[in-house]
């Protein structure tokens, strides 16, 4: 996959942060878990709380299916039958040149990069007291 292809196949996914390529990637490497966030976020080394979150919106977008909550622990898994072929393109594409260190750097480069740009238009607006 060239290099300039990666924003395209991120915005497809609505993918704009490490954590949420990281628990996709975990998801998907490893089928269906049994797991609270706080487990899944000990296993990649982020917090909760953007686990939980990138969980949701992984969810939300039908990327990740979840069971009900029982005792704070859910079934999590990877949504194998996505209907839409250009979702399934561009998560094929991801996945394939994640496969080696220098796709998965250039993964985190781009994500750092939008997250740090996310905050900054954040950060900039106007601000009322």
């Amino acid at each position: 996959m060239k290099p300039d292809a990666i924003p395209g196949h991120f915005e497809a996914l609505k993918i704009y942060n490490v954590t949420e390529w990281d628990v996709l990637a975990f998801l998907s490497e490893h089928g269906a878990t049994l797991a609270s966030a706080e487990q899944i976020a000990r296993l990649l080394g982020h917090s909760r709380v953007t686990v939980g979150s990138a969980l949701d919106l992984l969810t939300s977008s039908g990327l990740v299916q979840r069971s009900r909550s029982s005792n704070g622990v859910r079934l999590y898994r990877f949504a194998t039958l996505i209907a839409n072929e250009s979702l399934r393109f561009s998560l094929k594409e991801l996945m394939s040149a994640a496969k080696d260190r220098k796709g998965r750097l250039l993964f985190i480069r781009y994500l750092q990069q939008i997250s740090t740009e996310k905050a900054l238009r954040e950060r900039s607006g106007l601000h009322l007291a």
